[in-house]
């Protein structure tokens, strides 16, 4: 027992070194700004999402240092809550800044291992707890191979080298994993849990309902479960949501905790694109027409309008979003949400076309995502690139080597009556998977890949037993 116990402690730590070592070397290699040839720059690992929460914590961490009240910091909550907070207590602590130049038009170099080094410590840490909760429940030869493939999967090891927000969300799913699938729930675990339901949401967004399929497997699973434990749950749930309310309500006077890409995300990235294949429009004519329909929502209920913030070279209809008061934002995010609807309700078969397209591109496993980000622009260059059809063929094989290991590993459990754990995985890739496959994009597929973990680790057991017999 004890060898085995260091032989998986010699596993995690080899997990992490390599994770380590990645994150030097991606800093040696593109921790630079590059100039463009219109004059601009960009940091070669911190742009677009990275870059928006970046900016925003260093924002935050001078704003403490003024002074200013915690739940008074910040801008709009437009996407994730926590991932700028986190940066923010980076450059707070370290006292250290995201820019080299007083007008923040270049990054700092030399910066930011420590943060990755953090970042990947608290993965392997939770991959740690993981252990020592299913290697109680499970057998520990398969529970050493989802402890393996959670290590190096090199799909989810390239993320913990970066500044996504994947690689923290990770350690957060593996988390919440081990406190769900403890053999005790007691009141306080249940407490816990609720706290890390609300943490995984401040991460991503879309993860609020999540606490719904993780009540229902409870009940479901849990002959002794008593609805009354439910309470505990909920209130470490809504305890620390009042936490991202109460900040909104400080900086706003509006108190609400749905971010604004929870509710127009689906009208920007599925709906446009949608709506031009439909009528074979170039990609800005749905913008203006939305936009059309914007200032006619404006007008119509007198709503304040700041002329001087709106973009008019831009295309979009989001521009007349800026120049709103942050509580009539939300009263434009419940527009837009409404109109979603109903170009839904409109052309149902459109989007279910779209939709299964994208459900079905979405699975392919990509580990060169990282690769892809640091060395070209953006992905929507990327995409049209030669490198890029050069490493389809590669992502398809391995991606298909996976799940077949996978598809056994369920046929396994399937025979061992593994039903308690089965329902609880199902349950969470169902969740994960159904509401962003729309998206087509694979890294938001993503989280479900940790949950393939426990397919992967009984396929391998499977498949051992399967040689030891014939």
């Amino acid at each position: 027992m004890i060898k085995k116990n260091k032989f998986i402690i010699l596993i995690i730590f080899l997990g992490f070194i390599i994770s380590v070592f990645l994150s030097v070397n991606n800093l040696v290699k593109y921790d630079k700004n590059i100039t463009q040839d219109n004059g601009g720059s960009y940091h070669q690992m911190i742009k677009y999402d990275a870059y928006r929460y970046l900016s925003h914590g260093n924002e935050i961490k001078k704003q403490l240092k003024n002074g200013l009240n915690f739940f008074e910091t910040g801008r709009e909550h437009y996407t994730k809550y926590l991932p700028a907070r986190i940066y923010a207590a980076y450059y707070y602590f370290l006292d250290i800044d995201l820019f080299e130049d007083s007008d923040e038009t270049k990054i700092k170099v030399g910066n930011h291992l420590p943060y990755l080094v953090m970042q990947s410590l608290l993965y392997y840490l939770a991959i740690a707890f993981l252990y020592t909760v299913i290697s109680k429940t499970i057998n520990q030869k398969t529970s050493l191979f989802i402890i393996i493939f959670l290590c190096f999967e090199p799909t989810i090891l390239q993320y913990h080298s970066s500044f996504w927000s994947e690689s923290i969300f990770f350690s957060l799913q593996i988390l919440l994993i081990s406190l769900i699938l403890k053999r005790d729930h007691s009141n306080l675990s249940l407490f816990f849990t609720g706290i890390f339901l609300t943490i995984l949401s401040f991460q991503k967004e879309y993860s609020i309902f999540y606490i719904i399929p993780v009540m229902i497997y409870l009940r479901l699973t849990m002959n002794s479960f008593k609805y009354k434990k439910f309470i505990y749950l909920i209130i470490g749930f809504f305890l620390f949501q009042s936490v991202l309310g109460l900040n909104n309500y400080k900086r706003s006077g509006q108190f609400y905790i749905m971010t604004a890409d929870s509710k127009i995300n689906l009208h920007m990235d599925l709906v446009s694109k949608v709506m031009n294949k439909k009528f074979k429009n170039d990609k800005n004519e749905f913008h203006e027409i939305e936009s059309k329909a914007v200032l006619q929502w404006i007008y119509k209920n007198s709503i304040t309008l700041n002329k001087e913030l709106i973009d008019h070279e831009s295309k979009r209809f989001t521009k007349y979003r800026v120049a709103l008061s942050e509580i009539d934002k939300i009263k434009f995010d419940n527009f837009i949400r409404n109109r979603t609807f109903d170009y839904f309700y409109e052309y149902p078969m459109d989007f279910i076309k779209y939709i299964i397209k994208s459900s079905i591109h979405i699975v392919l496993l990509n580990p060169f995502h990282i690769y892809s980000d640091h060395n070209f622009f953006s992905g929507e260059f990327y995409y049209l690139t030669e490198t890029h059809d050069k490493l389809v063929p590669y992502r398809i094989i391995y991606t298909l080597i996976i799940y077949a290991i996978c598809l056994y590993g369920l046929y396994f459990m399937i025979k061992k009556k593994e039903y308690n754990i089965l329902i609880y995985l199902f349950f969470s890739i169902i969740y994960f998977y159904g509401l962003v496959s729309w998206h087509g994009n694979t890294r938001y597929f993503m989280p479900v890949v940790i949950y393939l973990s426990f397919f992967f680790g009984y396929g391998l057991i499977g498949i051992t037993d399967f040689k030891k017999k014939n």
